[in-house]
C-alpha cells in the first residue's frame, strides 16, 4: 500500500511539473517524431539481436572446435 502511495505521489509531481512547463501530449508526440526515436530504437534492437546471434555462433563454433581437438588428440 505504501508503494502505491509513493507511486501516485511521484506521478502527481511529474504531472504538475509538466503542466507548469506547458507540456501537452501533443508536444511529447512531436518531440518523439522530430527525434525519430522509434527508428532509432528499431536500429538499436536490430543491432542487439545481431550481436546476440553472433555470440551464439561463436559459442557453437567454439564447442565444435573443442570437440574436433579432442577427436584429433585421441
Amino acid at each position: 500500500m505504501f508503494k502505491r502511495i509513493i507511486l501516485v505521489c511521484l506521478i502527481a509531481v511529474i504531472a504538475y511539473y509538466a503542466g507548469a512547463q506547458g507540456l501537452t501530449p501533443g508536444n511529447v508526440v512531436d518531440w518523439f517524431t522530430e527525434n525519430d526515436i522509434f527508428q532509432t530504437s528499431k536500429e538499436v534492437l536490430k543491432e542487439i539481436f545481431e550481436l546476440a546471434e553472433e555470440q551464439q555462433v561463436v559459442e557453437k563454433a567454439g564447442g565444435v572446435i573443442d570437440s574436433l581437438k579432442e577427436k584429433v588428440t585421441n
